[in-house]
């Protein structure tokens, strides 16, 4: 019996910032009722996770900022990891220089000591704000405790970096590809697998009473803790690989959950 579902939010349940499919609203609902547990699981901070699916009415748990922080749902933080200084002056000075726009994400704020053309892209496409400081560098570890970087732009450029920063960060942070426009940067260890394995322990649940969903590449360490995972039929073909269902929606995830053994 399932008793905990984990999904994914952009490009599996959200869609263009903040859409929802009906269907999929009413079968978390639905399975809400049952008395399964909720959890969503977002490179996303967690006040943005509750923007999108406050609508939905239910009690749910958050994995935010792929992992580094885990919140039950009466709003206790169990689980939060930083950059230590050092190594976010080291994470920033590499990424301050490339074409795509760099931003730093600690608490509930995002950073970048000077803006581009293509901040101010994601600025509209995201309709939030990236503060502006001169002297980001010199508040890690001080005032800014960085949870996760992350580069945005062209696509192509994305899966280059992608390869480049595993090579160059290898044992300093975790990097993943977190949308086609996003490559993401972690403190060592930080996943949204490990995520929920915090999460499993707190609750007392065994891997097979776990189901999760997801289609990018920061979902695919959760497909490794539990044997019933599914990943969404748009998903790069590697990510449909490492799941062990594939399927259309959230819905159609929830309509199976029934026939797991």
């Amino acid at each position: 019996m399932i008793k905990l579902f984990v999904s994914d939010l952009d490009d599996t349940l959200v869609y263009n910032v903040k859409e929802v499919h009906a269907h999929d609203k009413r079968a978390l609902q639905w399975l809400a009722d049952q008395g399964t547990e909720i959890c969503f699981s977002s490179g996303r901070f967690a006040h943005r996770i509750h923007e999108a699916v406050r609508q939905f009415g239910i009690s749910y748990h958050t994995a935010s900022l792929n992992g580094a922080y885990v919140t039950t749902s009466d709003g206790t933080v169990i689980h939060e990891r930083v950059f230590s200084g050092s190594a976010a002056r080291d994470v920033y000075r590499y990424l301050h220089p490339q074409q795509l726009a760099e931003v730093v994400c600690a608490k509930a704020e995002r950073y970048t000591r000077r803006k581009r053309e293509v901040h101010k892209q994601f600025e509209e496409h995201i309709q939030g704000e990236v503060i502006e400081l001169e002297t980001l560098e010199e508040e890690f570890g001080k005032s800014i405790h960085p949870s996760k970087f992350f580069l945005y732009g062209e696509e192509r450029e994305v899966q280059r970096l992608d390869e480049e920063l595993r090579d160059v960060f290898a044992g300093q942070a975790e990097v993943v590809i977190s949308g086609r426009q996003y490559v993401d940067l972690m403190p060592a260890g930080v996943s949204k697998g490990e995520a929920l394995r915090v999460l499993m322990e707190h609750l007392g649940l065994k891997p097979g009473e776990v189901a999760c969903i997801g289609d990018s590449f920061n979902d695919v360490s959760m497909f490794a803790v539990t044997p019933h995972s599914f990943a969404l039929q748009h998903a790069n073909q590697s990510v449909k690989e490492r799941a062990m269902h594939v399927v259309r929606s959230v819905e159609e995830a929830v309509m199976k959950l029934s026939l797991l053994a």
